[in-house]
């Protein structure tokens, strides 16, 4: 295979449209606190940002790993993040010297919209190479994708979602090709690609299996091939995982152990009512945990439907109005419904389209290996309950099994109903466009 990140000629436009829109999205959110975001502070940039930045529940960690090299992520579930941004951070900690500037929000903002670019390039090759969709159909599904609430809001915040969605998106891409043209993963793309994908999040290192699977059948049980391309890049994380702890985490383990005893002998009455205040706050909206160790990440008791209808499809594709892009952490209910009966039939539109895809491409092996995908989503989420309370800040993992189930509905219509399609196709993504990007940008401004 080619090298996959190489632009080909019909996708210039797409290059081009996509690159300024991601750029505007995130120059706002940059803009939104220009002076403080920039600020060359010389310590305190967990102040400076988590005290500004509050988007639906998305971290600002890079910024702060970037700016100051402070780890407020779990590195054992992003094993090969924090090596990622630790270069950035020594570029960054030498120009704050220089010029007094906090370059961090660039940084991060490159990464972010490279990542958003390149997601909708790969996303347009499954729909137009593997699919084997028009290019105008196959630019309106992508339009869709990216006019999804929590496909817009990764695209723009410092996280690691996007990243994410590019790396699986590509997995799709390399996967549906080779089976597409019935020839295997050859071990040194699955190593690659499980390397990068469980690096950014470890749950996604189970997809790219599935993904390996599926293209190569039994071959990816050989003894050669599971050494090569699985056991070597998870020992290769597990080291890498090893030494970040040892050499960033506890010394920064250390200084903080300093810093809050420090602030116990000092106490100041209203941040400690402030904490307070947050810690009840947290309690009533926290995950109804199951227990302590791995069992605190999972949640049972929590009710399920409402947090389907709203959380974990209503929200991920129309924002809410109310609460819109809050924290459950700080100012969200846990669940908030729309106002109109029109956010339902909305959202029930795109599922429908979605339900009829998947009838039509049931016997597709790409669609198949995508709802092997879907499957973990919903096994995590929802059965055992991790992140139940703000699934949706999670939901561009999965997202974009719906235009590509669309794709195989849309390639199985003729004449009329073909243009129907295409035409409700762009009106939804109008909407979507229109409500999503009204929401974010009322809530920056």
């Amino acid at each position: 295979m080619t090298n996959p990140f190489k632009i080909k000629k019909e996708e210039r436009g797409l290059l081009a449209v996509s690159l300024i829109i991601f750029v505007l999205l995130n120059a706002m959110t940059i803009c939104s606190n220009w002076d403080a975001y920039t600020e060359g502070a010389t310590g305190g940039f967990w102040s400076i940002f988590t005290r500004r930045f509050s988007m639906s529940g998305y971290d600002c960690w890079s910024w702060i790993t970037v700016s100051g090299m402070r780890i407020h992520f779990a590195t054992a579930r992003h094993p090969l993040y924090l090596t990622f941004l630790y270069p950035m951070y020594l570029l960054n900690h030498w120009l704050i010297l220089q010029t007094g500037f906090n370059w961090a929000v660039f940084f991060i903002g490159i990464v972010i919209v490279l990542s958003a670019v390149y997601s909708a390039i790969f996303l347009y090759r499954i729909l137009r190479e593997v699919i084997g969709l028009s290019r105008r159909q196959s630019l309106l599904l992508d339009a869709l994708f990216f006019s999804f609430g929590h496909v817009m809001l990764p695209s723009m915040v410092p996280d690691h979602f996007i990243i994410s969605t590019m790396l699986l998106l590509l997995t799709a891409y390399i996967a549906g090709t080779k089976m597409q043209k019935g020839r295997p993963m050859a071990a040194w793309q699955t190593m690659t690609l499980l390397f990068f994908t469980a690096g950014m999040a470890t749950s996604n290192g189970v997809k790219t299996l599935i993904a390996a699977w599926f293209a190569n059948r039994s071959r990816l049980f050989r003894p050669r091939y599971l050494l090569i391309a699985v056991v070597a890049p998870v020992i290769a994380l597990v080291a890498i995982n090893r030494w970040q702890y040892y050499a960033l985490e506890v010394p920064q383990q250390q200084v903080i152990a300093n810093i809050e005893k420090k602030a116990a002998l000092h106490p100041n009455a209203k941040m400690t009512k402030k904490q307070e205040e947050h810690r009840r706050w947290v309690e009533k909206h926290d995950m109804k945990r199951a227990g302590d160790g791995l069992l605190s990440l999972m949640d049972f008791s929590s009710p399920r439907l409402p947090a389907i209808i709203e959380n974990f499809v209503g929200e991920p594709i129309l924002i809410h109005s109310d609460h819109a892009l809050g924290d459950v952490y700080h100012d969200r209910p846990v669940i908030v419904h729309y106002q109109s009966v029109w956010g339902y039939v909305l959202v029930a539109a795109v599922m429908l389209f979605l339900i009829l895809g998947l009838l039509t491409g049931a016997r597709e092996r790409l669609l198949q290996m995508l709802l092997l995908w879907l499957s973990c989503d919903v096994m995590l989420h929802l059965v055992l309950g991790f992140g139940i309370n703000e699934c949706y800040i999670m939901a561009s993992g999965w997202l974009f099994i719906i235009p590509i189930s669309m794709g195989y509905l849309m390639r199985r219509l003729q004449g009329g109903c073909r243009l129907a399609a295409e035409a409700t196709v762009l009106l939804l993504a109008l909407l979507l466009w229109g409500h999503n990007g009204w929401m974010v940008l009322h809530h920056l401004m």
